[in-house]
């Protein structure tokens, strides 16, 4: 693998939209599709020089140190994916985020740190095409964008200025961002495996739903008259 750049780094994460329902839909073919989308953005991304950090399901990472060619290998993939016949008239669209800053290398030859969590929040907040950037990305880049507006991301504390790539061959048009969604970091095992996150979330909605269920039977036992079933009986 080519060696990771260091100090200023401009980071891409994508990830797939509506993943789950192609891979229902296209049953066996799904894995040919997804193979696809892999060579298109690892095409892309070898293009303008960047480099493949990570790639679990359908999520990517890379990272770039021109951050105009992180823009570019952007503007590559989602048009060359726009443009590719997708078996059955399938649409496969791409969510992408761009963010400039200095992650912190790891050991086993990844990036850790803030400006690794805050790509990945940005990428979850945007719409299949669509390609978003933060305000760092956009003045190193110097590229042509729209801008959203502030917005807080998961996990972040304050809002900040969120901008929409513009470029020929790209949409301009999606529904507004998508701030609650997960990650793509959920997808490529940051912190617990996916496995033990969702047992985690299982577990609280499980005793939230229990101690309701409690409250609701006690509030009712409590307002029923006296002398109905179900509520208190005379001496």
């Amino acid at each position: 693998m080519t060696e990771l750049p260091d100090g200023t780094v401009t980071l891409l994460f994508s990830d797939i939209e509506g993943s789950t329902v192609l891979l229902k839909r296209l049953g066996d073919g799904w894995p040919g599709v997804l193979e696809r989308q892999r060579a298109l953005l690892r095409e892309a991304i070898d293009a303008g020089g960047g480099v493949v950090v990570d790639c679990q399901g359908d999520a990517m990472f890379a990272a770039f140190r021109s951050a105009p060619a992180a823009v570019s290998a952007a503007v590559r993939a989602q048009t060359h994916m726009a443009r590719e016949a997708w078996p059955d008239g399938t649409a496969v669209r791409v969510r992408m985020a761009l963010h400039t800053g200095e992650p912190h290398r790891t050991e086993d030859g990844g990036y850790t740190g803030i400006d690794v969590v805050r790509a990945a929040r940005l990428c979850a907040a945007g719409h299949g095409g669509q390609v978003l950037l933060t305000e760092a990305a956009r003045l190193v880049s110097g590229a042509e964008t729209i801008d959203l507006g502030p917005a807080i991301l998961p996990d972040m504390e304050h809002p900040e200025p969120i901008f929409q790539l513009a470029a020929p061959g790209l949409a301009t048009s999606f529904p507004p961002l998508r701030t609650n969604a997960a990650s793509p970091l959920e997808a490529m095992g940051e912190g617990k495996d996916d496995l033990e996150r969702r047992i985690d979330r299982a577990g609280e909605t499980l005793e939230r739903r229990i101690n309701e269920r409690v409250a609701d039977v006690l509030e009712r036992a409590l307002d029923a008259p006296f002398g109905k079933p179900g509520g208190k009986q005379k001496p």
